[in-house]
């Protein structure tokens, strides 16, 4: 049998693993005003700000849903806020996967000069993009008020689902942190294929197209996130196999993390 191996003070790695977590949780305040500071950086002496992100989805969306919505031969009332709201959800969604490939070599500087949980420049990350959701989910109301669509109680269900959203986000960031801090490969890689995703993701079209083929499309895991937020905001019925399928995607991205974070977290620092 393995001997358990103690690296500091007699403590194993798992226990630094888990120090680092909670530390990383206490330390909210440094990694809010840091994720503030991202976006203020970002968009420095720039009249819109974060709110060019916004504009661009409102000119994608005004451009693609009429088009592709003829194309697809589905009406403009039901096909727009059914495009708006998977283009404003998989933003989130890859912005976190892309994000998250330079969730460690992005904060190098820190890293290496200062003392914080590994977990911190994680949790910064994450918060980040929610902050970028909040005022990329504006692009609806142009949609909203164009087709007279009211706010019911029903939207409310989006709130869980975005909440599973960040919850798997965190696992999903430390293994492309520590993969793409290893192998500076990975992070082309993933981005190209995140761009492919898009387009096998029902983001623009609906699964029906798929005629009896249509089953594929629940089994993309991407999919049941996305669906996450825009079906309750659609309107459409709350399906108990997307969260399912997103509780086990999440679960699965957990196991892989845990211990990946436990045996390499100590050498992210050298990496970067």
């Amino acid at each position: 049998m393995q001997p358990r191996i103690s690296v500091r003070g007699g403590e194993t790695r798992a226990v630094l693993a888990a120090r680092d977590v909670l530390d990383g949780i206490r330390s909210y305040p440094v990694w809010s005003t840091l994720a503030w500071q991202d976006i203020r950086q970002r968009y420095r002496r720039s009249v819109l700000g974060p709110f060019w992100i916004t504009l661009t989805m409102i000119v994608t969306i005004a451009g693609m849903g009429p088009l592709y919505g003829a194309l697809l031969n589905i009406s403009t009332e039901e096909f727009v806020p059914y495009l708006a709201l998977g283009i404003i959800t998989w933003g989130l969604i890859s912005t976190l996967i892309l994000d998250g490939c330079i969730v460690f070599i992005g904060s190098d500087s820190i890293v290496r000069s200062v003392r914080l949980p590994m977990t911190l420049h994680v949790f910064r990350t994450v918060y980040r993009n929610i902050l970028f959701f909040g005022h990329n989910i504006l692009a609806y109301l142009p949609v909203m008020l164009f087709l007279k669509l009211a706010p019911r109680v029903e939207w409310l269900m989006a709130i869980p689902g975005l909440l599973i959203i960040v919850i798997a986000a965190v696992p999903l960031n430390i293994i492309f942190g520590i993969f793409c801090a290893r192998f500076r490969d990975m992070q082309p890689i993933i981005g190209s294929v995140v761009q492919l995703t898009f387009f096998l993701t029902p983001i623009f079209w609906k699964p029906s197209a798929l005629g009896h083929r249509a089953y594929v499309a629940d089994w993309n895991p991407l999919y049941m996130f996305v669906q996450l937020v825009r079906a309750p905001l659609y309107g459409e019925g709350l399906n108990p196999h997307v969260y399912i399928g997103a509780g086990v995607t999440t679960l699965i991205l957990y196991v892989i993390a845990i211990p990946l974070f436990i045996r390499f977290r100590s050498r992210i620092a050298f990496w970067i």
